[in-house]
């Protein structure tokens, strides 16, 4: 039966470890797939590549663009592409569908021609290539990402676009199935390793083999006598027939002797005295005849590969000799406890073999007269004590061996979690795992919102400004700096390269360096204009520079719209690293003062000695230059009266939310010197002037005008601080006689 039970084991193995292997090969499904964009309905000179597409797979994939020609790709926010989008035409390419074959595909209608994106300000990155680009996606930062795909902005757009990634239809049940196939086959490899030894051929039907060697030769010899003489004697007396096994002998015996020297009931005459409820009869006395060991546990050994059920119908046991005392023992009445795990069919815990050998009666508890069981338990107690030892030890091994391979296969079951195709855990489970767990200080940023700019990005700029600016410099030539200067910051180097046409002795303006950036503030602003400023430092620069710029739309880049040196003693404020947001002019939530007011306070400051608003201002080394110039100027003025004028141009002015609460406000100011000559008295300008004048003397007087960069802080509502002017210079911008 066990041979039968390994044999369906291995068939079974075998299949299941082979729908392992073919999970593995034959059934294995590819290791990618690939989504490729349709065809759209009408060209555009713009490509769209959006959030849906790149956050496939969270972004775990390779894009392949393919183009008759050149083409160009650009990274960046959603919002940035679309705003430089604008009116123009396009192609939107999407997410895949589910079955992962064919991208989504919407054109947009617009402008046939745009300007060619490349080099924006507003790109994280750029790449070219020419007839194929392959692209591997990976997000700059937080936010919504997208690709913008063009050739010049005239040429249709390359639409030939495939996505591929990795398959996730793994097979996750590969390595448990050979696992637990290869469990079986072992399984069934010790079932065949520990099967028992054959057993005898049985006797034809009706008749019992000789079954067990009598534990005693003289015994048994007395046995087949009686047999034998019992067979004789019914012959003669035409009686029934004579015993044909030693059992029937001893009934007939036991027949002749009557019931009252009759032991047990039939229900218990096979049973060994010590496991039957009768007690002995009280003239029975112990037989004289030792009891074997050896040939117990020969008799033990050469039973177990008989038939049980053959052995059980016929008991072989004399009654007579389990009264007889072990002369090879010594007389002990503690029960022999080596052997705890003899204790047979539910008995008492005491070894058949010892208390057959007492001298003494024993009680029993009384047995089951269950059919097979009573004639097991007459057999098992004429067990020796080595016998039972054997064949439990012999049981142990096997079963421990099964149990053990049953173990080896459970422990190697968690090998499944190494399956390199078993799938993941979800992102969407971790995030949201993230998301219940408490918040931590670099979660959230404090500012709502994506800097609009990221420090490569900020870095480029730079870089490209200054260089501008070095161009412009070295050429003394304006041109080189528009592309990317304007406002004031072009104004007053522009009129600087005219005086220093004319004036050799006239200085050059501070340069604009990027090689040292100190700080930075970028906006997290969707809509334009956009500003952002740097504090940089350069080897030609007595005091580190506070350069505004700004991105006045979409398709623009950053310019520099002023350059300020920072005030001796004054230190830069802490702004939030992760952006922060533009005020509008009127804006006084949170601050001491909107900067529409602070601006007029200023010009109101810097116009008069005595303004009413100098006590809302801290003590500032250039607002006493302001006054102490003026001063000057009025004193020395005895042919002449003269006005001065600060006035702001609030078309330029950026407001930036630092991080204490207040506002750091930009504007550009106009310092205006109005002189009137008195009875046509002759009044003279500086070389710098004449320039612009057109002579050094006039009867009429003369107006002279100054660039007057200023940068200020307001501090936040409730503090006892006051506006501290951080940054500011002048520069003569132009100036006229009048007429």
């Amino acid at each position: 039966m066990r041979s039968k039970i390994a044999i369906v084991l291995a068939i079974l193995g075998l299949l299941v470890l082979g729908a392992g292997i073919g999970q593995r090969t034959i059934w294995l499904p590819p290791a990618t797939l690939t989504a490729t964009a349709p065809a759209p309905s009408a060209s555009a000179p713009l490509t769209v590549i959006g959030p849906q597409l790149l956050n496939t797979r969270d972004g775990q994939f390779t894009m392949t663009v393919k183009s008759d020609g050149p083409l160009q790709l650009a990274v960046a926010r959603q919002d940035d592409i679309l705003g430089w989008v604008g009116n123009g035409a396009y192609t939107e390419i999407g997410g895949a569908d589910a079955d992962f074959t064919q991208l989504a595909a919407t054109s947009h209608k617009g402008e046939a021609t745009v300007p060619n994106p490349a080099g924006s300000d507003m790109w994280v990155s750029e790449e070219k290539a020419d007839g194929e680009l392959s692209y591997t996606w990976q997000a700059p930062g937080r936010g919504d990402w997208a690709l913008l795909l063009s050739v010049d902005g005239k040429a249709a757009a390359p639409t030939d676009i495939s996505i591929t990634v990795d398959n996730e239809a793994g097979t996750p049940w590969a390595v448990p199935l050979m696992i637990i196939g290869s469990a079986l086959l072992a399984l069934a490899a010790l079932m065949f390793l520990i099967a028992p030894n054959k057993p005898k051929a049985e006797v034809a039907a009706g008749r019992r083999t000789a079954g067990r060697v009598p534990s005693d030769p003289a015994t048994g010899a007395l046995e087949v006598d009686k047999i034998v003489a019992s067979r004789s004697a019914a012959k003669q007396a035409d009686g029934p027939g004579a015993p044909a096994t030693i059992d029937e002998a001893r009934k007939a015996e036991a027949d002749k002797a009557g019931p009252d020297k009759a032991g047990p009931g039939d229900a218990t005459s096979a049973l060994p005295l010590m496991l039957s409820k009768t007690e002995p009869p009280a003239a029975s006395k112990p037989s004289d005849a030792p009891v074997d060991p050896v040939a117990v546990e020969t008799e033990t050994s050469s039973d177990s590969g008989t038939s049980d059920q053959a052995d059980r119908d016929q008991p072989d046991n004399d009654p007579s000799d389990q009264d007889k005392p072990d002369n090879n023992k010594p007389d002990d009445n503690t029960p022999d406890n080596n052997n705890g795990g003899n204790n047979i069919a539910g008995e008492n815990n005491i070894a058949g073999e010892n208390i057959a050998r007492k001298n003494k009666p024993a009680k029993s508890k009384p047995a089951k007269n269950t059919p097979g069981k009573d004639q097991q338990t007459e057999f098992r107690a004429h067990e020796g004590t080595v016998g039972l030892m054997n064949k439990r030890a012999k049981f142990t091994t096997r079963w421990g061996a099964a149990l053990a391979a049953v173990l080896v296969a459970g422990s190697l079951s968690p090998a499944v979690a190494a399956d390199p195709t078993t799938p993941a855990t979800s992102p969407s489970a971790t995030a949201a795992a993230t998301e219940s767990a408490p918040a931590t200080a670099t979660a959230v940023p404090s500012t709502p919102g994506f800097p609009a700019l990221l420090d490569s990005q900020v870095q480029r700029i730079s870089s490209a400004v200054a260089a501008a600016v070095a161009a412009g410099d070295n050429a003394k030539n304006a041109q080189e700096l528009e592309v990317r200067v304007s406002g004031m910051a072009l104004e007053a180097r522009t009129a600087n390269y005219k005086i220093r046409a004319k004036v050799s002795k006239q200085a050059a303006m501070e340069p604009v360096n990027a090689s040292t950036l100190l700080a930075k503030v970028v906006t997290t602003t969707e809509t334009w204009p956009r500003s952002s400023m740097l504090v940089t430092q350069g080897e030609n620069n007595a005091l580190p520079q506070l350069l505004t710029l700004v991105q006045a739309s979409p398709r623009e880049n950053y310019k520099l719209i002023q350059a300020t040196p920072l005030l001796p003693g004054q230190t830069f404020p802490k702004v939030d690293k992760e952006g922060t947001k533009e005020l509008p002019l009127d804006a006084a939530d949170g601050l001491a003062m909107s900067p529409a007011d602070a601006i007029a306070a200023l010009s109101d400051r810097l116009t008069k000695a005595d303004s009413k608003f100098k006590t809302s201002f801290n003590d500032s080394v250039y607002i006493q230059s302001v006054l102490d110039t003026q001063a000057t100027i009025l004193k020395e003025a005895k042919d002449a009266s003269y006005v001065f004028s600060h006035k702001a141009d609030t078309g330029q002015v950026v407001n930036l939310r630092t991080a204490d609460g207040g506002a750091m406000v930009v504007v550009g100011y106009n310092f205006g010197i109005d002189a009137t000559s008195k009875e046509n008295a002759n009044l003279t300008v500086g070389d710098d002037a004449a320039v612009f004048t057109g002579g050094k003397e006039t009867t009429k007087g003369f107006t002279l005008n100054y660039a007057e960069p200023v940068v200020m802080h307001i501090p936040p509502a409730g503090s006892d601080g006051k506006i501290t002017i951080l940054s500011a210079t002048r520069n003569l911008v132009g100036g006229n006689f009048k007429k």
